[in-house]
């Protein structure tokens, strides 16, 4: 008997599975309707008794780079998924789905899966043949044991010739469960590298500077404290479209209670219908509008004082000679770094404790020992003379007025904050408006309290995985930031990437920026293997196809990173189709022939508990029983001292750090790239192209989702009804969006809530989804210097209309009958 036949724990085996759905020969896209429909109907159980007689009702959860990370109940009949449900959890108050999470049996069904591990028809071990990959490239079947050889031969190979550091080990944001986890442990004993970020990590960075807190985004309370806040600010983000499932409900159920939502948003989005005010800025103005906000705040004397004198910089001194702050230890020839405020009735130096309230002056020039310095606060208040509601509001293209509404707003009705977004860090510079707003808060006094908010999204619950990645003898990972790759792989910096393997991820030649420049890179690479679901763009540039389970077919442990504070389980509802696998036996087996055979305990649950018992907070017994845990999280952040080097809030950054073009950031000032008007492209491509999250997709997920491409059937481009008047576009014409960089064919849509000047085409699409190109091929890969970040929309195009297409492929698609009968919920029995 086989290992896989052996690690059958389910009731209901692959072979059994596929055979009771008619697909005895094992090819759903060949048998298509008749397999598909007798995987979802049951001509025997014709009875409302009979259903829930023989209907198991299994706990499992969807986990991609979403915010909802639901726990949901699978309901498996005949050893067939039948039906998906949210499950309740823990906190009722945290029971949600979607229609993406619940259409995840087409996901499991679809014959778009890959079924069984391929080799690349013209590669081969020492003859890569690297031309051959992409679009056209032909694959012939192997058995797993092959291609695991051939995966093990190359990244030894390139180990003896390299150094481990070449073999790259590439994951993505595919799923949240314990695969990367557990890829990682391999990486690790490998040698091998590891991928760290460069996507979406500006505003968080830019907040971390004044905070000590935030990467990604900074953290934020826990979203069923929202309900307390009385002012939200929701910046550059759609809830109500992309996190509907926990955020924006907690949003509306906040409204209710009184709140007052403000939209900051160049586009009117579902969100922004909903808001008490809409701010329409100009892309690319965010930095200018809070720093208005800061001037409105401190103009009008609506700062909260207290919180500012006990918690931040605000009275510290800042020397006139060093640009430094002042400290004790300057004063008194000693050692201690403590910096310095005036004590507003005796005049006298003073330390600044952390978490410590100090009654020292916030404004004006004092000399203290024959030193000459200057608050803070009032740095930062002649700082932003220039950026007046008045001034801005011509710049971002706002009305001064609403500017100071939503300052007043935000500053004088208790507990509130700004549900800061991903688009801000899309910009090349995003990471000064987390600077920025960071310091806004804190004039606001928004830390700390129940009902403040920071983010778009809570940090929700994340597992910790102890030394897990870290085994006894391990080599250790190297890493490489997404930003860094293109180097080693083009020029060997700071050494070359010889093979890959890739897991959850469709990033290098879908998702990434400058599409067609990641394609030419993997060009220097001998050998690149993907495990995945579905035959995604990635997968199929890659030499080696490994057919991966879907989450259903697998048992697992998911965390809730970005979402809820609950760690979920997922039960196996049946095999894996076909020859799929689990993620962690591909890696195990792999594992063994890398000569690592100890590495795995060859028993995933066990696998599971090992991990788990590094994690006090939730028993692995319980989870599994339950489905769902809540942790012990904590609802209000930023309670205790900041992790600064004075414990507080740093309005004013001594560091100085300068950004390449030469801007110093110890105060926030603005920075641009192509939004700027007179940016060298802005003539011959005046338009800023964006690509916004869809309701559709998590990221590229659900592309190829059946069922989801009925109700969003192909990509539109977005642009206002004059601009494309201006250029002789009707509704419905297909036109050309191109730049420098490439270009793509799309259909273009009238939509009155863009901004004339402003296009969009939701990210996520597949390539060959396009009649020509991809969105990607328009996008670039320059990163700023303090937090390197791709800049998504930082982008210039034009559009005209586009020649003879043939678009046949929307009007007459390939047929796709294993669908047709697929009962809809009307239809269901």
């Amino acid at each position: 008997m086989s290992k896989q036949e052996e690690r059958t724990e389910s009731g209901v085996s692959r072979r059994s599975v596929l055979l009771s759905a008619g697909a005895a020969a094992g090819v759903l896209g060949i048998g298509g309707k008749q397999t598909l429909d007798s995987l979802t109907r049951d001509a025997t159980s014709g009875s409302v008794d009979g259903l829930f007689d023989e209907t198991q009702v299994l706990n499992t959860a969807c986990a991609p780079n979403c915010r909802g990370k639901c726990p949901l109940n699978v309901h498996v009949r005949d050893g067939q998924i039948k039906f998906v449900e949210p499950q309740m959890t823990d906190d009722e108050q945290y029971r949600r789905g979607c229609l993406l999470g619940q259409s995840h049996v087409q996901r499991v069904y679809s014959p778009k899966r890959l079924k069984y591990p391929m080799v690349r028809s013209d590669w081969s071990p020492g003859d890569p043949n690297p031309g051959g990959r992409g679009e056209g490239a032909e694959f012939e079947q192997v058995s797993w044991d092959e291609a695991l050889d051939y995966v093990a031969e190359e990244m030894l190979r390139v180990r003896e010739e390299y150094g481990p550091e070449s073999v790259f080990f590439h994951t993505g944001s595919g799923d949240n469960g314990m695969g990367t986890t557990i890829f990682g442990r391999l990486a690790s004993m490998f040698g091998g590298t590891q991928q760290g970020w460069s996507i979406d990590s500006n505003v968080g960075m830019g907040f971390n500077r004044v905070t000590g807190h935030g990467y990604f985004l900074p953290p934020t309370n826990e979203s069923e404290d929202w309900v307390n806040a009385n002012t939200i600010i929701v910046w550059g983000s759609d809830l109500l479209a992309s996190q509907f499932q926990n955020d924006a409900s907690k949003v509306l159920d906040a409204m209710e209670n009184g709140a007052k939502l403000v939209v900051v948003d160049p586009v009117y989005t579902t969100t922004a219908a909903k808001a008490d005010l809409w701010l329409p800025i100009k892309p690319g103005k965010d930095t200018h509008l809070a720093l208005a906000m800061i001037n409105a705040v401190l103009t009008e004397g609506i700062y909260d004082a207290e919180f500012l004198r006990e918690r931040t910089t605000a009275g510290a001194l800042v020397r006139n000679d060093t640009e430094e702050l002042l400290r004790m230890g300057d004063i008194e020839d000693s050692d201690d770094d403590r910096v310095v405020g005036v004590h507003s009735e005796t005049g006298e130096p003073v330390p600044l404790e952390p978490d410590t309230y100090a009654d020292v002056e916030l404004f004006g020039q004092y000399e203290v020992d024959g030193i000459e310095a200057t608050t803070g606060l009032t740095l930062l208040e002649d700082h932003v003379q220039q950026y007046s509601p008045e001034t801005v509001a011509d710049v971002a293209e706002l009305d001064a007025e609403d500017i100071r509404t939503a300052a007043r707003w935000l500053a004088t009705r208790g507990p509130g904050g700004i549900a800061s977004s991903y688009a801000l860090g899309r910009y090349k510079y995003g990471h000064v408006f987390g600077q920025t707003y960071a310091i806004l808060l804190a004039l606001t006094g928004d830390y700390g309290k129940s009902g403040t908010i920071h983010a778009q999204h809570p940090l929700g619950a994340s597992l910790s995985s102890g030394d897990y990645g870290s085994p006894e003898g391990a080599e250790g990972a190297q890493y490489l930031r997404m930003h860094e790759v293109p180097d080693a792989l083009e020029n060997g910096e700071p050494y070359p990437i010889k093979a890959i393997y890739g897991m959850e991820s469709n990033m290098l030649v879908n998702q990434f920026p400058d599409r067609q420049r990641w394609m030419d890179l993997l060009e220097n690479v001998d050998m690149f293997a993907m495990a995945d679901i579905h035959r995604t763009p990635t997968v199929q540039h890659a030499d080696i196809l490994l057919p991966a389970a879907h989450w259903f077919e697998r048992e697992d442990i998911t965390d809730a990173w970005g979402s809820h504070p609950h760690i979920s389980y997922r039960a196996k509802a049946h095999d894996p189709l076909w020859d799929a696998r689990d993620d962690y036996y591909i890696i195990n087996d792999l594992a063994e022939k890398l000569g690592y055979e100890d590495l795995f305990l060859d028993d995933k649950r066990g696998e599971l508990e090992k991990i788990a018992s590094n994690d006090d907070r939730f028993d692995f017994d319980e989870l599994r029983e339950k489905g769902n845990v809540r942790i012990d999280v904590d609802v209000v952040k930023y309670t205790d001292p900041f992790p600064t080097d004075t414990g507080r809030i740093e309005i004013y950054d001594e560091d100085q750090p300068v950004e390449e073009e030469g801007t110093v950031l110890d105060l926030p000032r603005p920075i641009e790239d192509r939004t700027a008007e007179d940016h060298e492209l802005a003539d011959e491509y005046p338009l800023m192209f964006m690509q916004k999250h869809s309701k559709w997709r998590i990221h590229s997920q659900w592309a190829d989702n059946a069922m989801v491409r009925k109700m969003n059937p192909e990509p539109t481009l977005d642009v206002h009804p004059s601009d494309a008047r201006e250029r002789g576009i009707d509704e419905g014409d297909y036109v050309r969006v191109y730049n420098d960089r490439g270009e793509v064919v799309v259909r273009a849509e009238y939509n009155e809530g863009m901004q004339p000047g402003l296009i969009n085409i939701d990210q996520g699409w597949w390539a060959e989804d396009f009649v020509e190109g991809s969105l990607q091929d328009l996008t670039h890969m320059e990163v700023n210097d303090l937090a390197p970040t791709f800049a998504f929309y930082d982008v210039r195009a034009e559009i005209e209309p586009a020649p003879d297409v043939d678009t046949s492929m929307y009007t007459d698609p390939e047929s796709a009958d294993w669908l047709g009968d697929y009962p809809s919920e009307g239809d269901a029995q």
